[in-house]
């Protein structure tokens, strides 16, 4: 299964759009800030997906936070400025142990991490069209099964 993960679009879909339609993805997960783009590009792209509410959301948009068992690991979705990523990932370490997640997924920062601490893999896409810190969109993709997991970081084209 190949699931991608996106957020921090901001209203600007159409290269995600662009990227995603030839990357055919199989799920979508969307970390938050304009959760609208989440259900747009999973309707022009027939996608399944799941999506959390950022800090530039109406709160009654979707929830703040999902925890989804899928292609056998236990994914923790949240958009992160409840958390302080722009300080640290303490909290939100903290956070993924205690709901037992294998994976999280946030956003917020537009910058991209793909990184395992003991065990737990925090991810965050990045933005594919407000990026910052190296000014390239991006978004993580991650081939994962009973078997597989293997997440990247997928950096637009400009």
């Amino acid at each position: 299964m190949r699931i991608a993960v996106v957020g921090d679009t901001h209203g600007r879909i159409e290269k995600i759009k662009k990227e995603l339609r030839a990357q055919k993805p199989d799920y979508m997960f969307f970390t938050g800030d304009h959760y609208s783009d989440a259900r747009r590009i999973a309707y022009h792209l027939k996608l399944g997906f799941d999506a959390v509410v950022g800090n530039c959301d109406a709160r009654k948009a979707g929830s703040a936070e999902k925890l989804i068992e899928m292609a056998g690991k236990r994914f923790y979705i949240v958009h992160g400025h409840q958390y302080g990523v722009k300080h640290n990932l303490q909290s939100l370490y903290y956070r993924g142990k205690e709901v037992e997640a294998d994976v999280v997924l946030f956003g917020h920062t537009h910058v991209p991490l793909c990184e395992e601490f003991d065990n737990l893999w925090l991810i965050n896409p990045g933005s594919p069209s407000l990026p910052r810190m190296g000014k390239i969109g991006s978004y993580a993709m991650i081939k994962a099964d009973s078997q597989v997991f293997s997440p990247e970081i997928i950096y637009l084209k400009t």
